[in-house]
């Protein structure tokens, strides 16, 4: 006959303490499988609503700008600015020429004699 294990010793307290130490750990992964859960979620929920705003952002580029593709929008504002820049130079010229005028009457002013 083989003798029975004898669970009222150190052995049942092995045993049990084992138990514990895996009930232990079984418990942490399961928080964190619930936090990971949890960030999934939330990332998933963030993730839809920024491909929600990327799609609406889309639509206001084509319905104002006649594109949504970024490098057509880019050689736009290139565009834009080049034009900016002309029309910047254009107007400083302008000022210029009316400076010019100006001074040019008011010392044709000093020069003639008052009557």
């Amino acid at each position: 006959m083989s003798p029975k294990p004898d669970r009222s010793g150190s052995n049942a307290q092995t045993v049990a303490a084992e138990d514990k130490r895996i009930q232990e750990a079984l418990e942490k992964l399961r928080k964190e499988h619930d936090a990971l859960q949890k960030k999934k979620i939330e990332t998933d929920t963030t993730l839809q609503n920024l491909k929600e705003q990327l799609e609406e952002l889309k639509r206001r580029a084509e319905e104002e700008y006649g594109t949504s593709d970024v490098e057509e929008l880019k050689a736009l504002l290139a565009r834009w600015r080049e034009e900016n820049a002309q029309k910047v130079a254009a107007y400083e010229a302008h000022i210029a020429s009316i400076k010019d005028a100006l001074e040019r009457i008011e010392a044709q002013a000093q020069t003639e004699p008052a009557s």
